[in-house]
This record gives structure tokens, sequence and C-alpha cells, in this order.
């Protein structure tokens, strides 16, 4: 003998609601970078400074530039991103922003060791931030890793030119006073 058993289904769909609040944080969260690094540029330019961008093999330096602004976006997302899940991430998210907002108007003023040191530290602070964004969102993590990528060529790059120009005996040929033309 065989049973039979009814089984409902229901044909209306299932709404999914859309959090328009963290919407907004989220977006804010990418765009207030770009905010503060153009509140940046405008009070660095009244006081006669200018940005210097990383634009290594031959790049203009607007490309330097654009590739500047989209990682300043794309910390921003990953730290909201991870922010809305732990609120511990937000201030290693603002101090990488930061950072990266102050390191290109010192920067034509650094011999390549100073500027080599300081993309060091830009890249530790870097995969420090990543590593706890990745650890709340994975999607952060992920967005994270063109900005790894990038200064960390940049530290290496750094880092290789100031040790072929910087030989060991470079402290005792620079007190020897240069010969006298003739």
């Amino acid at each position: 003998m065989a049973t039979l058993t009814a089984k409902e289904n229901s044909l209306h769909p299932t709404a999914h609601a859309v959090d328009f609040g963290a919407l907004a944080r989220l977006a804010l969260s990418a765009v207030l970078p770009l905010a503060a690094f153009g509140a940046a540029n405008f009070l660095a330019e009244a006081a006669g400074l200018q940005p210097h961008f990383f634009s290594p093999a031959g790049l203009p330096g607007w490309a330097g530039a654009a590739i500047h602004l989209v990682l300043l976006f794309s910390v921003g997302l990953a730290s909201g991103l991870a922010a809305n899940k732990n609120g511990n991430v937000l201030p290693w998210g603002i101090a990488l922003v930061a950072a990266m907002i102050a390191f290109p108007f010192p920067a034509a003023a650094l011999d390549s060791l100073a500027l080599a040191l300081v993309m060091t530290t830009v890249l530790l602070l870097a995969l420090a931030t990543s590593l706890r964004v990745a650890t709340a969102s994975p999607l952060g993590g992920w967005l994270m890793l063109p900005l790894l990528v990038w200064v960390g060529f940049g530290a290496a790059l750094g880092l290789a030119v100031a040790a072929a120009w910087s030989p060991p005996f470079a402290l005792i040929n620079a007190q020897n006073p240069a010969p006298a033309a003739s």
C-alpha cells in the first residue's frame, strides 16, 4: 500500500531586505580616503609641496597617481568591509590610509635609502592591515592584494637601488674631498 504526502510549496519569492545604512557606510569608507587625499593635496599645494608618485618602468607620473588613487579606494573599501564585521580593523585601516596619503609628499626630499625604508615601513603596515582585514572579510583581503603587490614592488625596487648605489665603503668615500678640476 502506498502513501501519498502533500507538500506545500510557496510560489511567493522571499524578499531580500537591503540594508541601505550598511551600503552607505561602505560607500563612505571607499570614498573618504579619496576625499582626505584631495584635502591633503589642497593643503600641501598651498604650502608649496607637490606629491611624487611611484611610477616605475617609464610610466608617466599621472599613471602612478591614478594607481595610487585606485589603491586608496580599494583600501577604504576593504577596511569598510572588514570594519562591518570586526571594529578592531578600523584603526589599522585608518593608519594605512593616513600613511598612503602622507607618503607622496616628502618623497622628493628623501634620498634613495630613506625612501626605501619609508616604503618598507608602509609595506609592513599594509601587510599587518591586510592580515587583519582578511580574517574579518575574505573579499576585503582580496581587495588588499593589489596594494601589497604595488607597495612590495616599490619597496623591493627601492631597497635594490639603495643597495646598488651604496657600497659598504660609501661612508669612507663620502668623507674624501672631490679632486680639483683642471
